[in-house]
Formats: C-alpha cells, sequence, structure tokens
C-alpha cells in the first residue's frame, strides 16, 4: 500500500493529442495511489466531445490555475516570490524554449502552496514547462518530484535536465532510444535515476480487429497532429507514387493541425485528392472503425527525435495492423523489420515504400501473418498494465523511504 499523497502536474490537461498521460494517471489511481491533479489550462472546449470517459472524469477533478488565482497568490507571498527569483532567472537561461518567466516564477509560488494546503508528499510532472516549474516548487517548499520524459525533450527542449537532474528524484522515459539520447549530454550519476517505463497500450481498449482482404484497394491509415514532423506529406507523396506504379492506394488521416491546408495541398499537387481521406480528429469508436477498414499502418515521421516511438503506432499494432515506419529512434523497439511491419531506410524512402507494398499486395496472407505478430509483440512489451506497475514500483520505492535504485 502506498501512503503517499501524489500530484501529478500537467501544463496543459487533457489534450487529444495526449491521451497517453490520461490513460497513466487513470491506471494508477485505478491501482490505488491517492492522486490530485494540477493544471495551468484545460482542453479546448471543442475538443472536449471527442475525451475518452476516464480523461472528461479526471478533467472535472483537476485543479486549474488559472492566471487571475497565479496573480493573487503571488500578491498574497511577496518573500517568497521574492526568494525565488533568482532560481527563476537561472532557469530562464537554462531552458530551451524560453517561456514567460515572469508567469513561471508566479505559478510556482501559486502551486506549491497549493500542493502544501492539499499536503501533497511528492509531484510528478509531464513536459518540459511542467517540470521547470516542479524544480521551483522544490526549491521553495522541498516537496520532492519526479519526472516523465518525452522524445522530443531530449533533443529540442533538454537544457533544463542539468540542473533539474541533481534535485528530481527519479526519470521515466518514454522509450530506450530516448533514455540513452539524453544520458549522453548529462553526468554518469543520471543513470541511477532514470528507468524505462513505456506508455503502453490497453491491450483490452485496442482488441486484435479482423483483415480485411485486399481486393484490389490498399487501405492505409495514419494518425497524428497535423505537425511537419510527422511527414504526413512524405505519406501522401509515396502513396502517390505507389498509384502512379499502379496500386489502388487509398490513405486516412487522423488528425488536426495548423499544416491542414498545406497537407491537402500537396495531395492536390501530386493529383491524390480524391484517394485522401482527412476528418480530424475522431472519438475512440471511429479509430476503431478506421482500423477495422485498413490494411496497414504507416508513419514517415522525422527522425530527429521529434517522436520516438508514438503511441499510436502501438496502438495499430495492438489491433492486429502490420505498420511502415520510417527510421525513428525507437522504432526497433517495437518492431523486427519484416516480422511485425516494415522500417524504411529514410523519412524519403519513396522506393522502399512503394516496394513495401509490392511485397504486401502480392504476397498472400501477409498482412494477416504480420498482423498477428504485431499484437503479440505489443501484448508482449507493451501492455500498459504491465507498464503502469513498474512506473507503481517507483513511487512505492519513495514512500517506503528507500529511494529510487536503478
Amino acid at each position: 500500500m502506498i501512503d503517499m499523497k501524489l500530484g501529478y502536474l500537467v501544463g496543459t490537461f487533457p489534450q487529444l493529442s495526449e491521451t497517453f498521460v490520461s490513460n497513466e494517471i487513470d491506471r494508477l489511481i485505478n491501482h490505488g495511489l491517492d492522486i490530485r491533479l494540477y493544471s495551468f489550462s484545460r482542453t479546448p472546449e471543442a475538443d472536449e466531445p471527442k475525451l475518452t470517459d476516464a480523461a472528461k472524469e479526471l478533467a472535472s477533478r483537476t485543479n486549474y490555475l488559472s492566471k487571475s488565482v497565479v496573480v493573487s497568490n503571488a500578491l498574497l507571498h511577496p518573500l517568497d516570490t521574492m526568494k525565488l527569483c533568482a532560481a527563476n532567472n537561472n532557469m530562464q537561461r537554462w531552458s530551451t524554449s524560453k517561456p514567460n518567466k515572469q508567469m513561471r516564477l508566479l505559478r510556482a509560488v501559486a502551486l506549491a502552496y497549493q500542493l502544501q494546503r492539499d499536503g501533497i508528499t511528492h509531484l510528478h510532472v509531464h513536459w518540459p514547462y511542467a517540470t521547470e516549474v516542479a524544480y521551483l516548487v522544490n526549491q521553495l517548499t522541498g516537496i520532492p518530484y519526479s519526472v516523465s520524459i518525452h522524445a522530443h525533450e531530449v533533443a529540442h527542449e533538454g537544457g533544463h535536465f542539468s540542473a533539474c537532474f541533481e534535485t528530481l528524484s527519479f526519470a521515466t522515459y518514454c522509450n530506450k532510444g530516448a533514455m540513452e539520447h539524453l544520458l549522453k549530454k548529462l553526468p554518469e550519476q543520471a543513470r541511477a535515476k532514470s528507468h524505462l517505463v513505456y506508455h503502453g497500450v490497453d491491450i483490452r481498449n485496442f482488441e486484435p480487429l479482423p483483415m480485411t482482404k485486399i481486393d484490389g484497394t490498399l487501405n492505409i491509415v495514419t494518425a497524428g497532429r497535423l505537425t511537419r514532423t510527422k511527414g504526413f506529406d512524405r505519406l501522401i507523396r509515396a502513396c502517390a507514387q505507389a498509384r502512379d506504379a499502379g496500386m489502388d492506394v487509398r490513405l486516412s488521416i487522423l488528425g488536426r493541425g495548423q499544416l491542414e491546408d498545406e497537407i491537402r495541398g500537396v495531395a492536390s499537387e501530386v493529383g491524390f485528392t480524391d484517394y485522401l481521406d482527412m476528418p480530424g480528429w475522431v472519438s475512440h469508436d471511429q479509430v476503431r472503425e478506421y482500423m477495422k477498414n485498413s490494411h496497414v499502418f504507416a508513419l514517415l515521421a522525422d527522425t530527429s527525435f521529434h517522436d520516438g516511438l508514438p503511441n499510436v503506432v502501438l496502438e495499430a499494432m495492438a489491433c492486429s495492423r502490420p505498420v511502415i515506419l520510417s527510421p525513428l529512434p525507437a522504432a526497433g523497439e517495437a518492431v523486427d523489420n519484416g516480422k511485425e511491419g516494415f522500417i524504411l531506410e529514410s523519412p524519403e524512402d519513396y522506393d522502399g515504400f512503394v516496394a513495401t507494398l509490392k511485397v504486401i499486395t502480392s504476397t498472400e496472407n501477409l498482412v494477416e501473418k504480420m498482423g498477428k505478430d504485431a499484437r503479440e509483440r505489443v501484448c508482449r512489451d507493451h501492455d500498459a498494465e504491465t507498464q503502469i506497475v513498474f512506473l507503481q514500483d517507483l513511487f512505492a520505492e519513495l514512500d517506503s523511504g528507500q529511494g529510487v535504485s536503478q
């Protein structure tokens, strides 16, 4: 039994593109942990209907520290605000993203007092901004904290880690590739505080789906925020090249983002508009239908640690869909090339993509076999219920007073 009163801090919560965070918290609560949630902003109102029931419930329990609450708290505690000024200035020098330092300072003071009022004995955080705030809270109150580190942070938002690793209790990483990338930049003692905990997939929620027969048409599905690093423009060009080679390829992109018009423009440029479906964010039930009607999941994302191993890849594999991936930093942690899917030579490996589709369409029962292997790999290595126990054990070690060992 874990007696600690655990706080969870996420800058914006919940988000449609970060369901793994709400799933993680929900599982810990279901395992009996006493958790209080804190955030600085909530999901946009337009996105709320598409949240899972669990995420909606967690949002209703979240303490949102609005700007008005943050400012009023700082006015009530001017001495503490002044005490943190030097640490906050240092953090601004370390921070890669250089956020509004005054607001970060005020949020740290407000959160510190809220945690103390709630009796929080340990704080766990996701994402760099929340980590910077947690560091300041620790400097002011001594409340210990731990962090979940994601692939993007280790290469693009990691300036604060050297300082934070001196004070945090432990860090978890969503894949080994990201962990090793960051540890190369940190002192050797950081390794003892570093632990691999995959986000994992709820294999009961993403059950194996029967494979639709490839009857002339190959249906490909992909998903994610419509950002440049996801490579959806590349995927459209690759699919268009496959059509030019005589294959009837259709593509569905599930997601939303600022590049939607640009991505549609690429489809128009290469003559692929009539074969592209872009419904935006869809509900879990609709995702299931798209997966059910697909033969393969594909993602030609950048390989520079903007993504390590997106959870949507594992979710597709859990649905018994083979995957075609660019050589993402952690692709090999879920896919053996040619077994559960295919790993291309580069994000721009269009010829390799087309060749892969030819193998898929010309080899009888290949997608069924690879889909079965994909499901088995996720169940073995990426079951969320198994992974959450690893995180729970880390909290238990802290709660017992033993600290966290590697």
